[in-house]
């Protein structure tokens, strides 16, 4: 399913609370992705209601998109995102 289809419905908005498919579509990536990125703090936790669904808010996804494009911006807190992917890597590399 192409990601402009799992946004279609008769809404003309997206809703504010959302499955990880389609917070993930909401931001345009695949959902092992976006999940990978909310296990590394990149992206929010997800809301959990009383039927212990998880559900994206939409504000705190734009919040964070616009989070990370500021990091993006910034050629500092980039190196510090290398740097904190690279000590991840050999600290999982260890554990093995």
């Amino acid at each position: 399913m192409r990601t402009a289809d799992k946004l279609q419905d008769r809404l003309g908005y997206p809703p504010r609370g959302m499955d990880a498919e389609r917070a993930a579509a909401y931001l345009g990536l695949g959902s092992s992705k976006f999940l990978e990125m909310v296990e590394e703090g990149r992206m929010p936790k997800p809301v959990r209601f009383e039927d212990k669904l998880p559900r994206w808010d939409r504000l705190d996804l734009d919040a964070a998109f616009e989070d990370y494009k500021a990091k993006r911006a910034d050629p500092i807190e980039r190196g510090r995102e290398v740097v904190r992917r690279r000590l991840k890597a050999m600290r999982e590399g260890s554990e093995r």
